[in-house]
């Protein structure tokens, strides 16, 4: 019990540990929090950084989502506890300790985490980003949507609850964290 409550902690602080801030600030002295989106994420690193801020941001943001599920498993937790550690260190990129709670917002750190948890979801959520942006043209809808079914997806295909249960949190705090964006989005389109 102890050591599956250490590990979501554990989870939460490797997801603290913010490449973009890390990086803008070594290189250029800010914080990327500042300037731009005011997201410490990929996105707006490239605004700052360039193509090379950006790359090396997404790589560390989704390579910090793996490591915690391979670690989880490696350590042979059973499989909620690497569905909470999963979700906990994309709540430690969004919500960092360390940055008053003011991160990024969670799309590179999920990525690594369904990648590591069965990386068909990978595949499954590509191919619905990719035909809903195909019919809608607007990259926010089709990630969105993209989002919101991988978990209903999961359940249909028979994938393990414990991703089921674990994508549905996870989403969720991915949207809420892009839940500027999306009221933006709904008020340009209205």
């Amino acid at each position: 019990m102890l050591s599956g409550l250490l590990m979501v902690l554990a989870a939460y602080l490797v997801g603290s540990i913010s490449t973009g801030y890390i990086l803008v600030y070594f290189t250029r002295g800010i914080d990327i929090r500042a300037t731009g989106s005011g997201s410490s994420g990929a996105r707006n690193v490239g605004r700052v950084l360039g193509r090379w801020g950006f790359y090396l941001t997404l790589l560390g943001d989704i390579l910090k989502g793996m490591l915690v599920v391979f670690v989880a498993e490696l350590f042979d937790h059973p499989p909620l506890l690497i569905g909470a550690a999963a979700v906990a260190v994309i709540v430690g990129h969004i919500w960092p300790l360390w940055l008053r709670f003011r991160g990024g917002k969670g799309i590179a750190t999920s990525l690594g985490v369904f990648a590591a948890l069965d990386y068909t979801l990978l595949v499954l959520g590509g191919g619905v980003m990719l035909l809903v942006y195909l019919l809608s043209r607007n990259f926010l809808v089709s990630w969105g949507t993209a989002f919101l079914l991988l978990p209903l997806l999961t359940c249909i295909l028979g994938y393990p609850v414990h991703i089921s249960v674990s994508l549905v949190f996870a989403v969720a705090a991915v949207l809420y964290a892009h839940k500027t964006n999306i009221s933006a989005a709904f008020t340009s389109s209205v």
